[in-house]
C-alpha cells in the first residue's frame, strides 16, 4: 500500500532525512530530535544529524543501527529498533513527487512541535516564577522557519548595492556628542541597528554623558526613549532640564526658573518638532532586555511612539534573561541581547559600563580596564571612556578616549570640559587634531 505522508509524517521525515540529501540539509535547521513523539524515532534523527555532521553525507542503516546500540534506553531492545529502521526503510516515497509540498508539511511539523515544546517549557518556568524566559522560549517557538533569504549575490546586485549604499544621506548617521568622533565615523556618526558604550570608574560621569547624549540626539530631531536602572525619573529629568536649557541646576528651584525653564522648552519643541523622548525607571537588577523590549513595544501600540534612540543607564543593573550565568558570561550575554534589539528594533542603542578597580588609576582606560567582562567588548560598534585625574575634575577637564570604533578611527583622545553648574559635556575644540593616547 502506499504510503501516506500526512499519515505518518514522523516516520516519513526519518525515510528522506536519511536517504536524501537535498531533504535532509532543507529541514535540518527546522527538526529538531525532541520534536519525535517516539524515543526510538529520537535516537535515529540523532544518528542521522551525528554521522553528516562527521562525514558530510547520509548513513547506512548499519550505522544507525550500530548508534542506536550505544544510545537505547535502558529497558528498549535491539529487536525494536531494527524493527522500526526497516519499517522506516520500506515506506513508499512515490507521495514525495512535489518536494516543495512536502518541505512544507515539515514545516508545519517543526511549527507545531516547537510550540508544543514551548507551551510545556513555560509551564515550568511559570512555576519557578522565572517569567521573562518565558517570552524568549515562545518567541524562538515563532521564529521556526524556513529561511529563504540566501544572501547577496556579489556579482548580480552591483547596481542595487550601490543604490542602497549611495542613496544613504549624512542626515541618516546618528551624531554623538563630540563633533571629532563624529568625523572620524563612517557617514559622520552612528547607525542604526548599533551599540555604543561609554566607560568610566563609578563617579566620573557615565549616566552624566547618557543623558549629554540624549539631549544631542533631541536637537537632531530624533525620538529617544531613556531608561534608568538606578536614578528616579524626576532625577534623570531634573540633569535633562539644565542641559537642554542651560539653566543651571541650584536655579531650578525657583520658581521664576522653571518658568523659563517651561518657555525654553517650547522653544526647543517648535525648533525642533519631530523629537521626544519618554523617560522610564525600572529596578535595579530586575529589568531585562525583555522586560524594555515589552515597554517599547507598549510605546509603541499605545502612543505609537517608535525611538530612533534608545539610552540605558546602564547595563551592569540589567538582569541577565536566562538565570544561572557567572558574571563573566551575564555581561557578555547581556550586551549581546542589547545588540539584538537594536537590530530587531532598528534603533541607535547607548549604554555605560564600569572599570574594573586599575581602571581606577590609570591615566587612559583601554580595553583591559573593563570589568566583568571582555566579551561585552566585542559586541559594541563604538566605545568611549571617560577620563579624568584630580586636577582635571577641579578645573572641569575631562578625556574621552575612543576605545573602539568599528566604523572608523580609534584609539585618540579628544579634550572635553564640564560645566558643573549645567552638567553640559561638551568637546573643548572641535577643530584640535586628535592626541594619540601615547
Amino acid at each position: 500500500m502506499a504510503y501516506s505522508f500526512s499519515d505518518n509524517i514522523q516516520r516519513g521525515i526519518l525515510h528522506l532525512a536519511k536517504s536524501d540529501i537535498s531533504f535532509f540539509n532543507e529541514i535540518a535547521p527546522l527538526v529538531k530530535s525532541e520534536y519525535f513523539d517516539y524515543p526510538i524515532h529520537q535516537t535515529l534523527f540523532e544518528g542521522v544529524k551525528d554521522f553528516f555532521s562527521k562525514y558530510h553525507k547520509l548513513p547506512t542503516d548499519d550505522f544507525l543501527t550500530e548508534f542506536c546500540k550505544d544510545r537505547k534506553r535502558q529497558g528498549e531492545s535491539m529487536d525494536e529498533y531494527e524493527d522500526e529502521l526497516a519499517l522506516i526503510s520500506r515506506l513508499d516515497t512515490s507521495c514525495t513527487a512535489n518536494p516543495d509540498f512536502v518541505i512544507e508539511l515539515v514545516e508545519k511539523f517543526a511549527k507545531r512541535e516547537s510550540m508544543k515544546q514551548a507551551i510545556t517549557e513555560s509551564v515550568d518556568l511559570m512555576k519557578e516564577g522565572r517569567f521573562d524566559e518565558i517570552e524568549k522560549t515562545v518567541k524562538d517557538a515563532l521564529l521556526v522557519a524556513r529561511n529563504q533569504d540566501f544572501g547577496q549575490d556579489y556579482f548580480n546586485d552591483v547596481d542595487a548595492r550601490w543604490e542602497r549604499l549611495l542613496s544613504v544621506n549624512e542626515g541618516d548617521y546618528i551624531k554623538t556628542c563630540l563633533p571629532t568622533l563624529d568625523r572620524g565615523l563612517t557617514g559622520g556618526g552612528l547607525g542604526r541597528k548599533e551599540l555604543a558604550m561609554v566607560v568610566a570608574p563609578p563617579g566620573v560621569g557615565k549616566s552624566l554623558y547618557l543623558a549629554n547624549q540624549a539631549v544631542k540626539h533631541l536637537i537632531e530631531n530624533l525620538k529617544v526613549v531613556y531608561v534608568s536602572l538606578e536614578m528616579s525619573e524626576d532625577r534623570v529629568a531634573q540633569r535633562l532640564d539644565s542641559i537642554s536649557t542651560l539653566i543651571p541646576q541650584g536655579n531650578l528651584k525657583v520658581a521664576t526658573e522653571r518658568s523659563k525653564l517651561k518657555q525654553r522648552h517650547k522653544i526647543l519643541r517648535e525648533r525642533f518638532s519631530k523629537s521626544d523622548l519618554r523617560i522610564k525607571e525600572f529596578p535595579t537588577g530586575m529589568a531585562t532586555i525583555n522586560t524594555i523590549r515589552a515597554y517599547l513595544n507598549q510605546l509603541k501600540s499605545y502612543e505609537g511612539f517608535q525611538p530612533d534612540v534608545v539610552v540605558i543607564d546602564y547595563m551592569e543593573l540589567l538582569r541577565p534573561v536566562r538565570e544561572g550565568m557567572s558574571e563573566y558570561e551575564a555581561q557578555q550575554r547581556i550586551a549581546e541581547e542589547l545588540r539584538g534589539l537594536a537590530v530587531e528594533q532598528n534603533l541607535l542603542v547607548w549604554t555605560a559600563t564600569q572599570t574594573n578597580r586599575a581602571g581606577r588609576g590609570a591615566r587612559v582606560i583601554t580595553d583591559e580596564h573593563l570589568g566583568d567582562s571582555y566579551g561585552k567588548f566585542r559586541v559594541v560598534d563604538l566605545a568611549i571612556s571617560l577620563n579624568q585625574d584630580e586636577e582635571e575634575f577641579d578645573e572641569g577637564m575631562m578625556r574621552a578616549y575612543v576605545m573602539k570604533a568599528r566604523n572608523g578611527k580609534a584609539r585618540f583622545i579628544i579634550p572635553m570640559q564640564i560645566s558643573y553648574q549645567t552638567l553640559v559635556m561638551q568637546e573643548i575644540d572641535h577643530e584640535q587634531q586628535p592626541e594619540t593616547a601615547d
